[in-house]
């Protein structure tokens, strides 16, 4: 089905599915939305109790579609356990319309950022009749229909790494294949994507764990004090060395020690630092003793190390030896699904530092997140999500509250994509429709292993239906048969 075969709740019976489950609190608003939804388009809407005979009866519909109301005041803790089994996959697909005012209850806000195709505003207990009208056709179309996206989350020591985004999971896939070995590791992203953090995680799934954590911000130090750091120096050594000073390498002992922004570091002390992860072996300024460390290094920067070594400004041994085990982080603007996770969890720490309530979150503030740039990321997100919190009011989080420049940002971004649609020179309606109908098929195909039976039952598609549109598009020459 495409985006012209769609009907309206004015002329007929909905395209997909004629049955809606109903997830409420306030069964008074609900079952007027049932009398109206039935009258306007024979949809049929079924209420669940609880969350689990909410998605037993999802279960039961070809096209999964559930009403959720979103309402600050209604939620309760069987929200919450139904928006998690949704996250954590308890269906393949679902199409979730929030119905509910501007705000989403903190507790799932996120998840409901992630799984919500539409929203259906309430004032004052009335639903909105004419956006029923308008949107509820599109968001029960098989089209619409969005998979549930994948999660991959691991833990160590109380450090987590959660992430939607499935460009970085095979970074944490292979970063856990090779914690637990005795290996140099460098890992290159923009300033404030985690490089720290994630090194502390390593730290904590290696055989090391028990063993001291040293951290050096290289770019913090003046560049004839980064030997001194890394290495110690003795009484005498140099003009101000007025005691003996022990190294980051000697400090460190068996732990592991963290290099962070060693782009800054001239020639004469790379070859030095290469010594010691081939060997171990280094001398404290001002002596003349060799000793070995026995710390394991993780190296990061913040630049292209690769440019830097056809400049000839970073040592090609070095950089070669560093190589082998790279491990790059993606930026957060390339990480949009999961922006409002992590933007929840750092409320979630600002809230429980401060002892500042927050019940509930403007909608819009989380899509406002999503079009800024961030090129401060997580550290940037994070003194945001602080900002928001202190100057929260009645206990919900406001879009005003953001920082003008985030603000500004959000408002010039948004404006581009109309622009693009609007533009016959650019792209076609027909056009439109095949790119949404390709990225959509190109999702499902991932969430089910490239299983076209499982694909075409959560898209509401017979095999038939699934093969041609994949011809369609192209994407048959690129799949490989996995049925079962």
């Amino acid at each position: 089905m495409n985006c012209g075969e769609l009907t309206t709740l004015s002329k007929g019976p909905l395209p997909v599915t004629d049955v809606a489950i109903a997830f409420v609190r306030d069964v008074e608003l609900f079952e007027q939305l049932e009398r109206r939804l039935a009258a306007r388009s024979g949809l049929r809407v079924r209420f669940a109790g609880s969350a689990a005979d909410a998605l037993a009866l999802l279960a039961e519909q070809r096209v999964p579609t559930l009403l959720l109301d979103s309402r600050v005041k209604h939620f309760d803790q069987e929200t919450a356990e139904l928006c998690q089994r949704l996250l954590d996959g308890a269906l393949p697909a679902v199409n979730l319309v929030t119905v509910g005012d501007d705000f989403y209850p903190r507790p799932v806000a996120a998840a409901l950022s992630l799984l919500a195709v539409e929203h259906l505003a309430v004032d004052h207990e009335t639903i909105h009749w004419e956006s029923v009208g308008e949107k509820l056709p599109m968001v029960l179309s098989a089209v619409r229909a969005r998979t549930i996206p994948v999660r991959k989350f691991v833990e160590a020591c109380g450090i987590r790494i959660n992430t939607w985004t499935p460009e970085f999971f095979p970074v944490v896939d292979d970063l856990l294949r090779v914690a637990h070995r005795d290996v140099t590791l460098l890992l290159v992203g923009e300033t404030g994507t985690g490089k720290t953090t994630l090194a502390q995680f390593i730290h904590h799934r290696s055989p090391r764990r028990d063993r001291a954590f040293q951290h050096l911000a290289c770019g913090a130090l003046p560049g004839d004090l980064i030997e001194s750091e890394l290495f110690g120096h003795t009484r005498g050594a140099f003009t101000g060395a007025e005691r003996n000073k022990m190294g980051r390498f000697q400090a460190a002992g068996r732990g592991t020690l963290l290099l962070d922004e060693i782009d800054v570091l001239d020639l004469k002390q790379q070859v030095k630092l290469l010594r010691v992860i081939e060997s171990g072996e280094y001398e404290i300024v001002g002596a003349t003793e060799t000793r070995v460390s026995e710390a394991r290094l993780i190296v990061a920067s913040n630049v292209n190390l690769d440019a830097m070594m056809e400049r000839e400004e970073f040592r090609s041994d070095l950089y070669y030896r560093l190589n082998m085990l790279e491990f790059r982080l993606p930026p957060l603007r390339d990480r949009p699904l999961d922006m409002a996770p992590l933007a929840l969890q750092f409320i979630d720490e600002c809230c429980a530092e401060h002892s500042i309530p927050v019940e509930g979150i403007e909608r819009g503030l989380l899509a406002a997140l999503k079009r800024y740039n961030w090129p401060g990321n997580l550290r940037e997100l994070k003194n945001h999500m602080r900002r928001l919190v202190l100057f929260c009011e009645d206990r919900v989080l406001r879009m005003r509250d953001l920082s003008p420049k985030v603000l500004q940002a959000g408002e010039a971004r948004a404006a581009e994509p109309l622009r693009e649609i609007v533009s016959p020179a650019r792209i076609t309606m027909a056009q439109q429709v095949a790119q949404s109908e390709r990225e959509i098929l190109e999702q499902a195909l991932a969430a089910h292993g490239q299983n076209r039976t499982r694909t075409a039952a959560a898209l509401g598609l017979s095999r038939v239906g699934l093969y041609k549109k994949l011809k369609r598009l192209g994407l048959m020459e690129a799949l490989t048969e996995t049925e079962c």
